[in-house]
């Protein structure tokens, strides 16, 4: 029996979920972020400015979304200076485009002045006194978000500085940024950390490609494509949420389903398709010299018939990459067990 991973029904929509504005520290206004955006095919935009959330309904159409959200950086006490300082960000992103406010917020982290401006009593009101660099205390603010039906995403842990340390154990987050645009070059992220809670026992940890964007400059380098049955607020919100997207820097990915035990995909013109899973088990499929490939069948059956084997409580799940000629990458989040049998 066929069973679709990516869903067979709806459309893709285009997603850039870490951007920011004049509200903080951007060069453009949300309006010129709009507009940018939609002139390169984007759908979808969730302004995650810094410290403080600032709702803009103004500017939902029907070829537009703007996802409300707000990026909370948390930092480390460091007495050698901010080069060396280790740092928390997470972008958490609101179940209504008009949710005013979340009890994660905390005025007293603002640093730009203007950004002050945007501060409600709604806010004040609702928000912590302070925040602490922390695990625990990140797993309190997880848990603050999911209980508003907030999703949370973990950003950039390498330009972060954080190792394992910073965020083993922590539960409930919806996705870990493996690509951030505008950490490139230098600061580049990986999957390790996403592999890391996996492991763990975490099934709700999806891999999330994004730019960063504080100027025109810093777009259209990792996107989501996001398959919804409409561009509406609740419908994306809910794609999202049950992870029917896949993120990459660059390539497409069409179609992917399994059936009798063999994975399907079609995608944009690739260099490999690899499916890798919880263990050392892989299936993949290259192009030949000179050529590219924009299908692929990949044989689990083998894969699945161990999974009956597994330890109790050991999550079994596989994950497909698709990378292209310039070694840009696809990902889908990962399928379990019980999602492919």
């Amino acid at each position: 029996m066929k069973k679709y991973l990516l869903p067979d029904e709806g459309k893709f929509y285009k997603a850039n979920m870490h951007t920011h504005t004049t509200v903080s520290d951007g060069k453009l206004t949300p309006e010129e972020i709009k507009a940018l955006y939609k002139s390169r095919g984007y759908s979808i935009v969730a302004y995650t400015d810094h410290q403080v959330m600032v709702p803009h309904p103004e500017l939902l159409d029907d070829e537009f979304l703007p996802i409300n959200s707000y990026e909370l950086a948390v930092n480390e006490l460091n007495p050698a200076g901010w080069p060396y300082t280790k740092t928390y960000h997470i972008n958490f992103y609101a179940p209504k485009v008009d949710t005013p406010v979340t009890g994660t917020f905390c005025p007293k982290t603002i640093w730009l002045e203007h950004s002050k401006a945007y501060v409600t009593d709604e806010m004040r009101a609702a928000g912590m006194e302070s925040h602490t660099y922390a695990p625990e205390f990140v797993q309190k603010l997880v848990d603050i978000a999911t209980d508003e039906g907030f999703l949370v995403c973990f950003n950039h842990p390498v330009w972060s500085l954080q190792n394992y340390e910073d965020y083993s154990g922590i539960k409930g987050l919806w996705g870990v940024e493996w690509y951030n645009t505008g950490c490139q070059g230098g600061y580049a992220d990986s999957m390790q950390p996403i592999v890391d809670l996996l492991r763990e026992g975490n099934r709700m940890v999806y891999p999330i490609a994004a730019d960063d964007t504080h100027s025109e400059g810093g777009a259209f380098g990792g996107f989501l494509q996001v398959k919804a049955k409409e561009l509406t607020y609740d419908s994306v919100f809910e794609a999202l949420r049950r992870g029917d997207f896949y993120s990459s820097s660059g390539p497409e990915i069409y179609e992917f389903y399994i059936e009798d035990g063999i994975l399907h995909a079609k995608f944009s013109p690739a260099k490999m398709a690899l499916i890798t899973t919880d263990r050392r088990f892989v299936s993949k499929k290259k192009a030949s010299a000179g050529e590219l490939i924009t299908e692929a069948e990949l044989d689990i059956s083998a894969y699945l018939a161990e999974c009956d084997k597994a330890p109790e409580g050991y999550n079994c799940y596989i994950r497909l990459d698709v990378e292209d000629e310039n070694g840009k990458i696809a990902r889908t989040r990962a399928y379990f067990y019980d999602e492919l049998v």
